[in-house]
């Protein structure tokens, strides 16, 4: 479920991102977000910055891959193999 507030834009352009808003998305204090003109929304947490937000109750980790998949899958098998290896 979409969460809507009202809110204003103050005389030197900043607007107050409520409390619940911020916990859910992990703003802090001198947090990056993105703001971007586009028919579903404007501001977006930075996606290069990790955090966590509250899904239905359910902690969810929100970050960018910091590898390619297919690359992660070719070490963890070259690791299992070694690991094979070893034990034999």
């Amino acid at each position: 479920m979409a969460i809507k507030v009202k809110t204003k834009i103050d005389k030197f352009g900043r607007i107050v991102i409520p409390k619940k808003i911020r916990d859910d998305f992990g703003l802090k204090n001198n947090s990056e977000v993105l703001l971007e003109a586009g028919e579903d929304g404007i501001i977006h947490p930075d996606s290069t910055l990790a955090f966590v937000m509250d899904k239905d109750r359910i902690l969810v980790v929100c970050s960018e891959p910091t590898e390619s998949f297919t690359s992660f899958l070719k070490k963890e098998r070259e690791n299992r193999i070694k690991q094979i290896a070893i034990n034999c």
